[in-house]
């Protein structure tokens, strides 16, 4: 009996010390800590349930109070506890506590909680909380980091017993209890989102402005190194975004997976970024394969690292998996050596990323042995988000700073391919200007070569003696002369020029007498005035003879100045001549009221290769050019004022005394002044106006009109063509395309270069003219190119010729292209203008004939139709009517009218359509015997017999 009472003794003690005490939650305190109050089963295997850990009176466990700072990774623990609430524990909860408030936010909460009440053996709920479990099965929707389940639902004065289970979350941190119980007055152990510090929260919203910021640079600038800088930026972000609590918190699964890769993803894109950053692909090759090959390694690793962590999950420990943090670390010391070179490159850009990249090296090694236990790192110090903000700054104002060397460099290339491309334009506008210059000489010899060899092929064909002697004319010697001097003259100024290019020139001096020799040239032009009715107005002052001046420059100067103010200047106007001095310069002043020049002509006019392209005639181009030359080497100076349709004024001043003029290049001389005679005047103006003149002869009727500028070549185109044509003749386009549409000639001769409108002006002109553009066009010019030639056939030209010209050359082509028009004739048909369309006519002349007819027929039947009426309905005058009437279809217009008539009666008499009276009547015959007789002339027989 005593044994047996001992042994229940024993039972009862024990039951008494193993019993877990009730602990009651007296809502007068707001917080209960209930850590004290709970026992810990490690569960390892993960067998035991609910009910293991409601019966297990003889497992062993550890008291809540007597927990480490870390429980194992990887083991799941169930706590156990009995609390009872002697009334409503209205919004009440009980909260699983994570004391770490420093760490990332990726180590907060436990993976999974599940809360289990009992009450007398019976399970009467169970709820759920932990980041890895769906927001929607959380027993409370608070943030994810904070494990905690409502206690509103709690019966009163009742034990309950609580079996909690808690595991460790996917990233590799271990479960926690620090069991508390929180009356809604203190519903938070700590300040809301204090799981994270204010530093991390700053650096996520700085890094995702530079991140926008940078992103909308690439898309502006389309750069490769704004994009890797982005994406790199774009993994900094996300990893800040995770620190803080975004994304994990919204991913019950793969959240190992997720966290590797946006993490890891630094690395990698980190390198990617540099090689674009440095250019290393195309300064650095060797160097780029290495930075490529780390970052693809660690890209391989990373990817390796999320799979086997996604496939088995309690391998994960402290955000390390494997061999994870080793391979990181090689990477790490590898990034280190690598931007150790970058800095000793010779490379601005090298430089500067191996420095940020030594930097967040750096960082990440000493993040690397905090993350493998080897150091305890300094409080509130994390070395991963201290490494990345340094980076991102350096790398900010990297980026700005590589864009600002490049902008200057691009700007120096853009200023040098500026200045070259400048220079390539300047040597082939030089080209041009000098083609432009050597055509231009060209064609000005090609009209003195003209009027010495067409003369001279002219005489051949038309005067010889009986031995076979060729007589010339007096006029056509001076012609042949005074255009071999103009030629002379062209050559010895092309002469001057070369020697002024090349330095090989002198002044060669004299003294006294400049008044009287300036004053021998200027009254040399009174002949030149008299001829073209301009007036000649001179100043001069007393003669001056200590004067020293070279006669042979200064006679080129005033020469070429005061011809081209006459060869400008049109009838009726007037060239004013002044002259004066002071002690050591004398100033001349030529002015006209002639048509002056444009501002853009003003800017090139000294210019060497220049010509203005107004006429053919006026000027070689070089006369100019070597006036200035001339001043220039005499240390004078020249101005020019000019506006257009109202004149040109130029000033030259000029040393006289050997103080101010060139000492290296001026030789004394003795010699005499070159008198310059009317004759030597020519040769710098050659022309003379002319008035509307026709030159008939006792040839035939055809009418040719002339147009040209050059008095000479029109004198001897007028004696080729006086004996077989009549002739009309113009001195400039304006005047040509006049006369033309005034007299309607049979064929226009004219040259293209002339003053007013030149010959291409005048033919477009002409050709779009109804009363002028059945008139044939031959162009006679010096322009010999084929764009030239090009040119003046688009603008309606028949025949172009150049320069020199044979005489019978221009004549077989005149007969042709009236012989053309005769055979037009012969095509024509006297009907009722049907065969109109088989003719080689132009639309307009085309036109022209269907718009006669069809008035004729709308006023067939109007017996007192006239010429008047016809040629008015048209928009022409009668002889205007006549003669392009003739030159189209060699019918008068009274006979266009009675044929069209005739024709449209015939046609009424063959279809019935009248008796022969009716037919008379209709067609406008009030006589009928009158009728009958026109047609049986013009068909051959009566009309009643058709």
């Amino acid at each position: 009996m005593k044994k047996r009472f001992s042994f229940f003794l024993f039972i009862f003690v024990l039951n008494y010390f193993n019993a877990q005490e009730v602990y009651e939650l007296d809502t007068n305190y707001p917080v209960h800590d209930l850590q004290s109050q709970l026992k810990v089963y490690p569960d390892s295997l993960n067998n035991f349930t609910p009910n293991d850990i409601l019966r297990a009176d003889n497992l062993n466990y550890l008291k809540g109070s007597e927990l480490p700072r870390y429980l194992s990774v990887g083991t799941t623990y169930w706590g156990k506890l009995e609390i009872e609430a002697p009334e409503k524990l209205q919004n009440w909860t009980l909260h699983l506590e994570d004391k770490h408030i420093g760490p990332p936010a990726w180590t907060k909460s436990n993976g999974k909680v599940d809360i289990y009440g009992f009450v007398n053996g019976e399970q009467i709920f169970h709820k759920k909380a932990g980041v890895e479990y769906a927001k929607s099965e959380r027993d409370v929707d608070a943030h994810w980091a904070l494990n905690q389940v409502s206690l509103s639902d709690l019966p009163t004065n009742t034990a309950i017993t609580l079996i909690i289970k808690a595991q460790g979350n996917q990233i590799g941190y271990p479960a926690y209890f620090n069991l508390s119980a929180r009356s809604p007055s203190q519903p938070n152990y700590h300040k809301l989102f204090s799981f994270q510090r204010s530093f991390n929260l700053f650096f996520f919203g700085v890094t995702f402005m530079i991140f926008l910021y940078h992103l909308l640079q690439f898309f502006y600038l389309k750069e490769k190194v704004y994009l890797w800088f982005s994406v790199w930026l774009l993994f900094c972000t996300l990893t800040q975004a995770m620190t803080v609590g975004f994304i994990l918190g919204s991913i019950p699964n793969f959240r190992f997976s997720v966290f590797v890769l946006i993490a890891g993803g630094v690395f990698y894109t980190w390198w990617y970024f540099g090689r674009s950053f440095v250019n290393s692909k195309i300064k650095f090759p060797v160097l780029d394969k290495v930075m490529w090959v780390m970052a693809s390694l660690v890209l391989i690793e990373i990817i390796l690292a999320s799979i086997y962590g996604a496939i088995s999950p309690s391998s994960v420990f402290m955000t390390n998996v494997g061999y994870h943090y080793i391979f990181l670390m090689i990477y790490s010391v590898a990034s280190l050596i690598v931007s150790i070179i970058l800095l000793t490159k010779n490379d601005q850009f090298a430089k500067y990323f191996g420095f940020g990249s030594l930097i967040g090296s750096t960082f990440l090694i000493i993040g690397l042995f905090w993350s493998m236990g080897y150091i305890t790192p300094i409080q509130y110090f994390d070395p991963y988000a201290t490494g990345i903000f340094l980076q991102i700054i350096i790398y900010s104002f990297g980026i700005a700073y590589r864009r600002q060397v490049l902008n200057k460099a691009n700007e120096a290339e853009r200023l040098d391919a500026q200045r070259t491309y400048a220079e390539m334009q300047r040597v082939k506008d030089l080209d041009e200007v000098k083609t432009k210059f050597f055509a231009n000489i060209s064609h000005e010899f090609r009209t003195p070569l003209s009027l010495i060899s067409g003369p001279m092929q002219f005489a051949k064909q038309s005067k010889t003696t009986e031995n076979g002697d060729v007589v010339l004319s007096k006029k056509t010697v001076d012609i042949i002369s005074n255009n071999a001097e103009r030629l002379q003259n062209l050559i010895d100024q092309l002469l001057e020029l070369s020697k002024l290019e090349s330095g090989n020139i002198h002044l060669s001096l004299k003294q006294g007498g400049l008044i009287q020799f300036i004053k021998s040239i200027v009254f040399s032009f009174e002949s030149m005035a008299e001829r073209s009715n301009i007036s000649l107005i001179t100043s001069f002052p007393e003669e001056i003879n200590i004067a020293f001046y070279d006669r042979d420059k200064l006679q080129k100067v005033l020469s070429n100045l005061i011809s081209n103010a006459f060869k400008f200047t049109l009838k009726g106007g007037m060239v004013n001549f002044s002259l004066n001095y002071d002690d050591t310069h004398f100033t001349i002043v030529v002015s006209d009221t002639g048509i002056g020049m444009s501002a853009e002509e003003m800017n090139h006019v000294f210019e060497r290769f220049y010509r203005s392209e107004r006429t053919e005639t006026k000027g070689s181009g070089i006369g100019l050019a070597l006036t200035k030359e001339i001043i220039d080497i005499h240390n004078g100076q020249i101005n020019i004022n000019s506006r257009k349709d109202k004149g040109t004024t130029i000033k030259v001043r000029l040393p006289y005394t050997m103080e101010n003029l060139p000492k290296d290049i001026s030789v004394v001389a003795n010699s005499k002044a070159v008198d310059y005679s009317e004759t030597t005047i020519d040769d710098f103006l050659d022309d003379s106006k002319i008035d509307d003149k026709v030159f008939n002869s006792k040839a035939k009727d055809k009418l040719i009109l002339i147009v040209e500028d050059n008095a000479d070549l029109r004198d001897f185109i007028t004696n080729i063509l006086g004996e077989s044509y009549q002739l009309l003749v113009a001195e400039d386009g304006w005047q040509g395309e006049r006369m033309a549409i005034e007299h309607i000639p049979d064929l226009i001769l004219s040259d293209v270069m002339m003053p007013k409108k030149d010959g291409y002006e005048m033919c477009h002109s002409l050709k779009l003219n109804t009363k002028t553009s059945h008139i044939p066009v031959i162009l006679l010019t010096a322009k010999a190119g084929h764009t030239n030639k090009m040119e003046g056939l688009n603008q309606g030209a028949d025949i172009y010729l150049t320069k020199p010209f044979h005489a019978d050359e221009l004549l077989i082509n005149i007969k042709n292209l009236i012989a053309n028009r005769e055979r037009q004739w012969n095509y024509f048909k006297a009907s009722d203008l049907a065969s109109v369309d088989d003719l080689e006519l132009s639309n307009l002349d085309n036109q022209f004939l269907q718009k006669s007819a069809a008035y004729i027929k709308e006023n067939i039947d109007n017996e007192n139709l006239s010429v008047e009426d016809l040629a008015g309905a048209v928009g022409f005058s009668r002889s205007q009517y006549h003669r392009k009437l003739k030159a189209l279809v060699n019918k008068s217009a009274n006979q266009l009218i009675v044929e069209i008539r005739l024709n449209e009666a015939h046609k009424m008499l063959t279809q019935k359509e009248g008796s022969v009276s009716e037919v008379a009547y209709s067609v406008g015959y009030s006589n009928l015997s009158y009728f009958t007789k026109s047609f049986k002339e013009k068909f051959g027989q009566l009309p009643s017999k058709i």
